[in-house]
């Protein structure tokens, strides 16, 4: 823990912005979505469409990320303060055991917040994202990042980004959709959360001691957290299944929604 303040989740000004979208009968599973960097929860509409054709006993709760979508602007977060924060808000819809998703950010996220709150999570999915922590070269440029993002905008984030988030063939709107969501980031943002990614936890020893079920799903088209590196954290988690995702780049849920949510639903079935 970082000793950053833990926001008061009653001042609605400070809280984060979620959304449960309930099942019409008892849920069997509560699956909790957490966002890539620099998006929102909006990310995860399309997919979570294709889910609930698939499952009529799976709720879904969409969060954002501090200073994202809806969510309140802070001078500063960590991954720690926001595993606390997130509990709250999942104790505050339900008090069923959940399963955490995260891709890219939010897989970050979701090993911080199996390391604080394990008692609350039933199964883990972990998509194009990594347990290491970075590197002392990657630090100094999510920090270079950060200034030209304060001094130029979320222009910054297309320009370094956009090229791994697309490929040639790329739906046209879903290409579009990701370029808009880009730019909706507001600078501070984009700041902070970059910040945050920088100071996280190795997360690394923690792989070996996870043991409930795990969906590893990696993209062949992805050049930021490649399929072999994926396939390496599933082969150290104890109880794990792998799914590659074909024609998706970095951001699989968002280029493939039917392919994640067949992944998802399938392992569902197993948990």
């Amino acid at each position: 823990m970082s000793g950053l303040s833990i926001p008061n989740f009653n001042d609605p000004s400070q809280r984060l912005n979620s959304r449960f979208l309930p099942t019409a009968s008892p849920s069997k599973h509560v699956v909790v979505l957490l966002h890539a960097f620099p998006f929102s929860s909006a990310m995860w509409h399309r997919m979570a469409e294709c889910l609930q054709t698939l499952r009529d006993d799976t709720a879904i709760l969409l969060v954002d990320f501090p200073c994202f979508g809806s969510s309140a602007f802070r001078p500063q977060w960590d991954f720690s303060s926001f595993a606390l924060e997130l509990r709250g808000v999942i104790e505050h819809h339900t008090r069923k055991p959940v399963t955490i998703a995260g891709l890219s950010m939010g897989g970050y996220a979701t090993f911080e917040f199996y390391r604080v709150n394990s008692d609350m999570v039933r199964a883990l999915v972990l998509s194009n994202t990594r347990a290491e922590a970075d590197s002392e070269k990657e630090k100094l440029n999510r920090a270079v990042f950060a200034e030209e993002a304060i001094a130029r905008g979320s222009e910054v984030a297309i320009e370094r980004l956009y090229a791994n988030f697309v490929t040639p063939e790329t739906d046209l709107i879903i290409a579009e959709d990701i370029r808009s969501w880009m730019l909706e980031a507001d600078p501070v943002a984009i700041a902070t959360a970059l910040k945050a990614m920088a100071a996280r936890r190795d997360s690394s020893a923690l792989l070996p001691a996870i043991r409930i079920p795990s969906l590893v799903i990696a993209s062949d088209r992805d050049r930021v957290t490649r399929t072999t590196m994926m396939k390496k954290m599933s082969r150290e988690l104890a109880n794990s299944s792998f799914v590659e995702i074909n024609g998706a780049a970095h951001l699989s849920a968002i280029e493939k929604p039917h392919e994640w949510a067949a992944a998802l639903s399938n392992f569902l079935d197993r948990v």
